[in-house]
């Protein structure tokens, strides 16, 4: 694959068609705009948490950390004062927000994990599949989500 890699940008093929000329004619921040809105729109869209089943959530949860993976790649663009304390702000409200996806996650796929390693008869695997908790996490979620999409953008 890195061989293939190399190759692919020594042969320089991706620069000649009218797309990837576009591209490399495009400033750096305006593509970190449309990659970081694009993948801010798929996490914001997702609905009432508190409605998706389980395996929505996960789905939810990998576009977030798609999201924060890119808003950290790209923050280096955006250099501001204003900009870095955005930054840092929309950074720890993705924090919130996917640890508490994780946290749902880990509940969801608990008792098959449990099953798998012939641990569902031990009295302590109860306290790890909790329906309690799991109300109690859905409300963390939400509010997580909720200061999440009320964190302003910093590419913006």
């Amino acid at each position: 694959m890195i061989i293939d890699f190399a190759e692919w940008i020594s042969m320089k093929d991706w620069r000649s068609d009218k797309k990837g000329a576009a591209l490399l004619a495009s400033p750096a921040k305006s593509f970190a705009s449309t990659v970081l809105d694009k993948l801010w729109k798929r996490v914001t869209r997702g609905g009432n948490l508190v409605d998706l089943d389980d395996e929505a959530r996960h789905q939810l949860r990998i576009t977030a950390k798609k999201l924060r993976y890119a808003a950290e790649f790209f923050s280096p663009l955006c250099m501001g004062k204003a900009e870095t304390k955005r930054h840092q702000r929309f950074i720890t409200a993705m924090e919130g927000l996917q640890d508490q996806l994780g946290s749902l996650n880990d509940l969801a796929t608990a008792p098959d994990m449990l099953s798998k390693l012939a641990l569902s008869g031990v009295p302590a695997a109860g306290d790890l599949v909790s329906a309690a908790d799991k109300g109690t996490l859905l409300n963390a979620t939400a509010e997580a989500d909720d200061t999440f999409v009320d964190a302003k953008r910093f590419w913006r």
